[in-house]
């Protein structure tokens, strides 16, 4: 008789207490005007850091999704080397430059959950519904 293990999932616990596996980048953003740049992870992430390597004043749009980037749902830094860490459980990023393209910096741990498991955020759902609020 088999054993029925339990898998890993977006509510297993023990990914998010465990410690996450590496995944770094660096990169510019576009201009917000000439679309955002989409950065997808291959698995669930249990954080991630943004840190703006763009000089004081050029702003790097974050976001969760293209439309939330491009219009008014994202979080804005400041350049200077300004950084910040989310404790997020996330599978795409999307960053835009607010007045230019921004270079940038991205580290994120990650778990072992497939980034299949998580739903995909949206404002509005294909059958027009309400999806994520907040997100775009």
């Amino acid at each position: 008789m088999g054993l029925d293990n339990p898998k890993t999932g977006l509510y297993f616990a023990s990914e998010f207490q465990s410690s996450a596996l590496p995944y770094v980048t660096c990169s510019i953003a576009p201009h917000a005007s000439s679309g955002c740049m989409r950065v997808s992870f291959p698995k669930i992430t249990k954080f991630f850091q943004v840190t703006n390597h763009s000089s004081t004043g050029s702003y790097l749009r974050i976001g969760f999704t293209e439309n939330g980037v491009r219009g008014s749902q994202y979080y804005l830094m400041n350049g200077g080397d300004e950084s910040q860490i989310f404790e997020l459980r996330i599978k795409d990023l999307f960053f835009a430059g607010m007045s230019g393209s921004v270079e940038f910096s991205l580290m994120a741990g990650l778990t072992n959950i497939d980034s299949t498991q998580m739903p995909t955020l949206t404002g509005t759902l294909s059958n027009g519904n309400p999806g994520w609020y907040g997100v775009g």
